[in-house]
């Protein structure tokens, strides 16, 4: 099975709380998922938008957190500052160097 990348791009009104809720969600999906979850990357476009890069073991994995997470009480510091998602796409990697 190849890992999954999920791509999330979405406005914030608040970096800065955003950023400062990030850690209690990757703590979030490593217990959660344990060696599903395999790391993630959040950054700013200079149009103000987020991108949400995650990498997932596989894109079931993938899918499960993408419907659970949203909704879970303990992500919601992170969820709760998002705003308009612009696009959410999940990706069979192909190569890793």
């Amino acid at each position: 099975m190849s890992a999954t990348i999920e791509y999330v791009r979405f406005d914030t009104d608040d970096p800065a709380a955003l950023t400062a809720n990030r850690e209690q969600l990757v703590e979030l999906l490593r217990d959660q998922y344990g060696d599903g979850f395999l790391g993630a990357h959040l950054a700013q476009f200079d149009d103000g938008t987020v991108l949400d890069f995650i990498i997932w073991s596989s894109a079931a994995v993938a899918e499960r957190a993408a419907k659970e997470m949203p909704s879970d009480p303990r992500a919601q510091g992170f969820f709760s500052r998002i705003g308009t998602v612009h696009e959410m796409r999940h990706a069979q990697v192909l190569h890793t160097a």
